[in-house]
């Protein structure tokens, strides 16, 4: 699923451009992937609502991890979350959102790069700008090893 993501992003600067489902799978087959990598991701991406999370960028205060949250997400996932909010890269319903994202996904495919690879995917859905030492380190998920230490 991860590979046709990362395909996806690279194919589309403006994830609007997408064609419909049924012309994108054909594409996505064409490009040799499986049927069922193919309806995960594409489901996975039907699942990217920003809706429910948008009143969160105007409230304050601390993101406390649910009991859940903390099983499914390790400190290393949850403190590159808070790296990226602590530098501007998310905002407050962006976090939510690759939160929403990495709890969709199996807990065993959670880890910081696909928490990279998440937080890259719900940036280019909603078309963010990001900072540059942010982009190269979100970048790394699709292209390796990031220089920033």
């Amino acid at each position: 699923m991860f590979d046709v993501l990362t395909f996806l992003f690279e194919q589309y600067d403006d994830p609007a451009s997408r064609p419909e489902r049924e012309h994108l799978t054909r594409q996505l087959e064409a490009a040799g992937f499986e049927d069922d990598e193919i309806i995960d991701a594409l489901d996975w991406l039907e699942g990217m609502n920003p809706e429910p999370f948008i009143g969160v960028n105007a409230g304050s205060g601390l993101r406390f991890y649910s009991e859940d949250e903390q099983e499914r997400l390790s400190v290393e996932v949850r403190g590159f979350i808070q790296f990226l909010e602590d530098n501007q890269a998310l905002t407050p319903a962006q976090r939510e959102l690759v939160i929403d994202r990495l709890l969709a996904l199996d807990a065993d495919d959670v880890n910081p790069v696909v928490t990279r690879l998440v937080a890259l995917l719900v940036l280019w859905s909603q078309q963010a700008e990001l900072p540059v030492l942010m982009g190269e380190e979100l970048l790394a998920a699709v292209h390796g090893d990031p220089t920033m230490q």
